[in-house]
């Protein structure tokens, strides 16, 4: 038997809805968001921040603060310099556009 257009356009939405959420939630992260490390550099007027300074301005648990860098580096917000250990964070063109949006709404 044929699925008729209704229920169609009811699983597209369905799946539409789902894809959104979890686009929303890919940047929550334990007690902060991917987002508060992009509002902390931002707030660093464009000078690059030790990880360890920056894990604590942005509240956000060890573990879940390296999965947030390693996905704000992957998506070409952030840069890192320095050598392992003694790493730093600066915001990309790309974090300071994305930051700015967000901060403004």
């Amino acid at each position: 038997m044929a699925q008729s257009k209704a229920d169609s356009f009811t699983a597209y939405l369905e799946e539409k809805q789902r894809a959104e959420r979890t686009k929303k939630s890919a940047f929550a992260v334990g007690g902060g968001t991917a987002f508060s490390i992009l509002a902390v550099l931002a707030g660093s007027a464009g000078q690059p921040m030790s990880l360890p300074n920056l894990q604590a301005a942005s509240g956000i648990s060890f573990n879940s603060f390296a999965e947030a860098i390693k996905r704000l580096q992957d998506l070409d917000y952030i840069t890192l310099t320095g050598a392992p250990g003694n790493e730093s964070a600066q915001l990309t063109k790309l974090g300071a556009d994305v930051a700015s949006l967000v901060h403004s709404t």
